[in-house]
Order: structure tokens, then C-alpha cells, then sequence
């Protein structure tokens, strides 16, 4: 399994190395899933006896699923027709992840959509490709789809935007989702310093 060490700057005076936490991520390079380990930098504040590791921006807090996986997962289900059960994911491994966590994922990410809607339409290069290239009447539903139940409508409708929107954009600049996430500054919304071990 191949390891990445990850060390970001340090967070402030005070703060000293403090050895490494190691994590098994998967995540989607060329087609198909790949695990790695990541060796992420711990620092511990002196003074206060606090610590906190750095975290790359795909490192997705207690899964092992990176982010650019639950992007496309999302994509698979909001995007087409078939509905949860029946989506195919972009890779040969259907078992990975499970539909119950994609769903976990949907409900916890939908709250921050319009945030990183806008951080994709501010994002440099991203906002006048855009412009060019989104339909004029708006992003298209599903089609062949059934009508989302009432109760997942709200949360669903806007993070379908988003998702969709990345992969339109990612698509338009000739990048993978990755390093698109990366430019639009995707974070996977919690405190991507803390103390857990994840």
C-alpha cells in the first residue's frame, strides 16, 4: 500500500511537531478505487497540552472514504435516473460504499451547499467557463426519475445542484473531481484540526 506523508504549515507559534497519525483512505484515481495510507503531521501546543494533526482536504474525519469518492457516489444518485438502490457507481467495487452511508453523507452535506456554490462560482477560472456554459434555463432535473419524496426535497434539490454543478465544471476545465475540489476548496464540513485520530 503506498504511504503519503501530509505535513501542512505549522499552526502557530507554540505549536511543536509531535509525531505522525497514519490513516487508510480510499479515494478514485483513473477509473477505479486505490487505498493509501496517509501519515498526517501531529502538533502539540505546549502551553496548553492540546494537539491536532493537519488533514489534506480529501481526508473525509472517521471514514475512510476520501472526498472526491463521496462527490462522485452523490453524483451517481442525484444525477441519474435509477434512484439509490439501483445507481451504478463509477468503479467495478458496487459494494463500496454502502447506499446507507451515501445517504449519511447526503443529509450531512446538503445543510452547506449554498456555501460551496458560491465557492465554486469565486473559484479562479471557474466563474467565466461557467458563465459560458450552464444552460440558460437552469440545471436539468434527472431524467426518467421519479419525484424525490416531500421530505427529501429541500435537502436533496440544492446539494443535486452543487454536485452537479462540480461535475459540469470539472468536466469544462479538463480536470479530475479531485483537483477540482481542490481549486473550489472543498472541505468536508467539521473542524479539520481536531484531536481525533480519523
Amino acid at each position: 500500500m503506498l504511504t503519503l506523508p501530509f505535513r501542512a504549515e505549522r499552526p502557530g507559534p507554540g505549536w511543536h511537531a509531535h509525531g505522525t497519525t497514519s490513516k487508510r483512505v480510499v479515494l478514485f484515481r483513473d477509473g477505479d478505487l486505490i487505498s493509501l495510507r496517509v501519515e498526517k503531521q501531529r502538533w502539540l501546543h505546549v502551553a496548553t497540552g492540546k494537539t491536532r494533526h493537519d488533514r489534506p482536504f480529501w481526508d473525509q474525519p472517521r471514514s475512510p472514504y476520501g472526498v472526491d469518492l463521496v462527490v462522485l457516489t452523490l453524483a451517481a444518485w442525484l444525477l441519474g435516473a435509477r434512484g439509490l438502490l439501483h445507481a451504478a457507481w463509477p468503479w467495478a467495487d458496487q459494494e463500496r460504499p454502502a447506499r446507507r452511508t451515501v445517504q449519511r453523507w447526503a443529509r450531512h452535506l446538503a445543510p452547506h451547499a449554498d456555501a460551496w456554490l458560491q465557492a465554486t462560482r469565486e473559484a479562479p477560472n471557474v466563474a467565466s467557463r461557467l458563465e459560458e456554459n450552464l444552460p440558460a434555463g437552469g440545471i436539468p432535473p434527472p431524467g426518467g426519475r421519479r419525484a424525490l419524496h416531500q421530505r427529501n426535497v429541500l435537502w436533496a434539490g440544492k446539494l443535486r445542484d452543487v454536485i452537479w454543478t462540480h461535475e459540469r465544471a470539472a468536466h469544462l476545465l479538463g480536470i479530475p473531481m479531485s483537483t477540482f475540489l481542490g481549486v473550489t476548496r472543498w472541505r468536508w464540513p467539521t473542524n479539520s484540526h481536531s484531536a481525533d485520530p480519523s
